[in-house]
């Protein structure tokens, strides 16, 4: 006949079990455990045996459920007068110093929290959920407050909106893997070259390109503390910057134009920003009559799809000229958006040239927003910026 020791159920080192009780509904279970004085205890800062004990606490802690029944162990500690590092708790390894939950549940928790929201996770064990934020924020804080630079080799940086009135997190993730690696509060020069300032100078001698939006702070930051890497700016930014033009464009063109133009240029808007491929049947017709109607919303609409053609050389000066044709173009409309649009690619033509060399771009972390989103959706929002941090950090860590 087997027999079971209830101490391979817990099998914590250098203390022993004295006491069991279980109440009659076997719902709640009460462990006690005192120190085993077999051993001399250990200093909780420098783990090293102490002699000297000042005073005797007890304190109750949660730890992992038993066949549905909520544990709690009543734990006896000492406080060691350390000769090295004074007045310090007692060292166990299976709790932290002043902890009220044990390593194992609190690791529980934390495992919980990646599936469950907080408040679910507070229900499911019995506490308040200030107490399961603090346990998985801790152990978020010591797994990805710093993550490993050593394999990175090319970046990529966008923002993201958390709040109206422009409140934007700005993101940064290795482009090859697809993890993110730090997220910023804002998306300003100070944040940015804050954290760059941070990398150890020879891990940023590593990283040889970086795909952005033609976001002037950013640009600042990283031609100052990463000279030697390549700036890249995608297509979708660049694109995206002209739409806004196009959409002022109709909106001048609109409030010049007389009642029957006006008739055929309402509600264009969307019309002119697709992609000719995803137009309907009945709007291909409506397109066509509005570009007919108007030559330089005609000019503007074929300017927007040659602009995309400069994100398929693969030779740096055949993009240079395709990029000079395509500025002269614009300029010879004679339209003021169109030539401050093309005077702003001449000065940002060194991160489009830069993709023949690199042809990389924001998209990865476009399916990262993405799931960013979710956390914050699945919260209904985070108060705590850092910890949003962590968990977004946490969701895209492989």
């Amino acid at each position: 006949m087997s027999t079971t020791n209830i101490r391979n159920l817990y099998p914590f080192k250098r203390v022993k079990i004295s006491k069991i009780t279980i109440n009659s509904q076997g719902s709640f279970t009460v462990l006690n455990i005192e120190p085993d004085k077999r051993f001399l205890p250990l200093c909780s800062c420098c783990h090293k045996p102490v002699k000297k004990i000042h005073s005797h606490h007890s304190r109750d802690l949660h730890d992992l459920p038993l066949a549905g029944s909520r544990v709690i162990i009543c734990y006896h500690y000492r406080i060691l007068h350390c000769p090295e590092c004074g007045f310090k708790v007692e060292y166990h390894d299976f709790v932290a110093p002043y902890s009220r939950v044990t390593n194992r549940f609190a690791y529980f928790i934390f495992q919980l929290c990646q599936k469950m929201t907080i408040k679910d996770v507070a229900e499911f064990c019995g506490l308040h959920w200030h107490q399961v934020k603090r346990i998985d924020k801790t152990e978020l804080y010591r797994r990805f407050a710093k993550v490993p630079l050593r394999k990175v080799s090319i970046l990529c940086v966008d923002e993201i909106s958390i709040k109206k009135r422009h409140n934007y997190l700005t993101v940064v993730a290795d482009y090859l893997s697809g993890q993110v690696i730090k997220v910023l509060e804002k998306r300003d020069y100070s944040a940015i070259a804050n954290y760059l300032k941070t990398i150890p100078l020879n891990t940023r001698k590593r990283i040889n390109a970086v795909a952005m939006d033609m976001w002037d702070p950013y640009i600042k930051a990283f031609k100052k503390y990463l000279p030697h890497a390549d700036i890249v700016f995608d297509l979708f930014h660049v694109v995206a910057a002209f739409s806004r033009v196009i959409d002022k464009i109709r909106s001048d063109q609109y409030r010049e134009a007389d009642t029957r133009s006006r008739k055929i240029m309402k509600r264009s808007r969307f019309l002119l920003l697709k992609n000719p491929e995803n137009l309907k049947d009945d709007e291909k017709p409506r397109l066509k009559a509005i570009l007919k109607n108007n030559e330089l919303l005609s000019s503007t609409y074929i300017l927007k799809d040659y602009l995309k053609r400069l994100w398929q050389y693969r030779y740096p000066k055949s993009a240079q000229k395709f990029l000079d044709y395509w500025c002269s173009l614009a300029t010879e409309t004679g339209c003021l958006e169109l030539t401050k649009f093309a005077k702003m690619l001449k000065r940002h033509s060194y991160g489009i040239i830069a993709h023949c060399k690199y042809p990389i771009h924001t998209g990865k972390l476009e399916g990262i927003n993405n799931k960013i989103k979710v956390i914050k959706r699945k919260a209904y929002g985070y108060h705590d910026t850092e910890y949003f941090a962590l968990k977004i950090i946490q969701a895209t860590t492989n």
